[in-house]
């Protein structure tokens, strides 16, 4: 008779480690080109905008130029930036509108990720605030307490007893918080909008990106540690003709708008990120743009429309992330520029 082999296994990707006989993955230069497009049933006569588009710097990113461009021209564009260090961008189209498009471009160079093998084996327990030390920033302690949308006492303190057990490295535990969710949790965007809370995502098992995020992120605080819900993009393949129609790259899911992880603070290293949508450690495949306590502090696109009582609108968004080809002719490549301007796409 052969033995019951049980459940199945489920499975951790593998953990980045920095070994020196390996040589670094060269950067790689990505054009990024976010649109949102909204349609109006009824003309409106003002809108009020705050979008968080734009790349931000990291230690492993480096953005090279950025811009936003609005259709109506707006009659205030300004950039700002906010308590987490995001660059934001508020706008104002004053006069009746049908319609409104904001795009953001960008071109930014994503460095290789790999971490040091002694912090990642630290145990778990070892990477509360009271061994970060004085050279991590004040701030980080924003992202232990819970949030608007991520309450403390939810199911996922069941993940979390599962994930941190007793003197784990803190790298297993993130690898298996990766597989874990990516495993127990099905990909569905008709299962949840923007305002489904923390616990109907727990009790349902289907969700999206953001969804999945906010799952890890509950999991790590309620073990004590920093968690971060993080922002940006997905590498995609170009668009064919020069139409700007979201393409995915490979098997990589959640590339179609906006991406959304999370990043766990770890003493030694700083900030490790985490995809549990696509069972993998954050690499040169994705673009980050802005992180916050969740995703209130930072979604893509957020405002006021006056208008008509009871006018609806239609929302569609593009994405385009792709490699920089090296070997096109200047005049087609990126110019360098900063800021903000009107009009053209998000």
């Amino acid at each position: 008779m052969s033995e019951n082999p049980g459940p199945a296994r489920r499975a951790a990707p593998k953990i980045p480690l920095r070994h020196d006989d390996e040589p670094s993955a060269p950067s790689l230069d990505y054009r990024v080109h976010h649109l949102t497009s909204y349609r109006y049933a009824k003309p409106v006569s003002r809108n009020y905008g705050r979008a968080h588009v734009e790349p931000r710097a990291t230690p492993h990113q480096r953005v090279l130029s950025h811009e936003v461009a609005v259709d109506p021209a707006p009659a205030r564009l300004t950039a700002h930036t906010d308590f987490f260090g995001n660059s934001s961008t508020y706008l104002l189209v004053d006069g009746m509108h049908e319609r409104l498009d904001v795009h953001s471009h960008a071109l930014v160079t994503v460095a290789e990720r790999r971490y040091g093998a002694d912090a990642m084996s630290r145990p778990w327990e070892l990477c509360g605030p009271e061994h970060w030390g004085p050279l991590l920033p004040a701030e980080s302690i924003d992202f232990v307490h819970p949030s608007p949308r991520i309450p403390a006492g939810t199911a996922a303190r069941e993940l979390s007893d599962a994930v941190f057990t007793p003197e784990r490295p803190i790298g297993e535990c993130l690898a298996e918080l990766t597989g874990l969710i990516h495993t127990d949790f099905t990909y569905d965007s008709s299962a949840t909008t923007v305002a489904s809370t923390l616990q109907e995502v727990l009790s349902a098992r289907h969700g999206v990106c953001q969804d999945f995020a906010h799952v890890g992120v509950a999991a790590v605080r309620e073990a004590g540690l920093a968690a971060r819900y993080v922002s940006g993009y997905l590498r995609t393949a170009p668009s064919q003709a020069g139409a700007l129609v979201t393409q995915p790259a490979g098997e990589m899911v959640g590339s179609a708008a906006s991406h959304a992880w999370l990043s766990v603070l770890v003493p030694g290293i700083g900030w490790v990120d985490i995809d549990p949508t696509n069972r993998t450690f954050v690499d040169q495949r994705f673009v980050t743009t802005a992180w916050g306590r969740d995703y209130a502090d930072v979604p893509p696109l957020k405002g006021i429309v006056v208008g008509p009582p009871g006018s609806r609108s239609t929302l569609d968004v593009a994405v385009e992330v792709v490699p920089v080809d090296a070997s096109a002719p200047a005049s087609e490549k990126p110019v360098a520029t900063t800021g903000a301007s009107a009009p053209t796409p998000e």
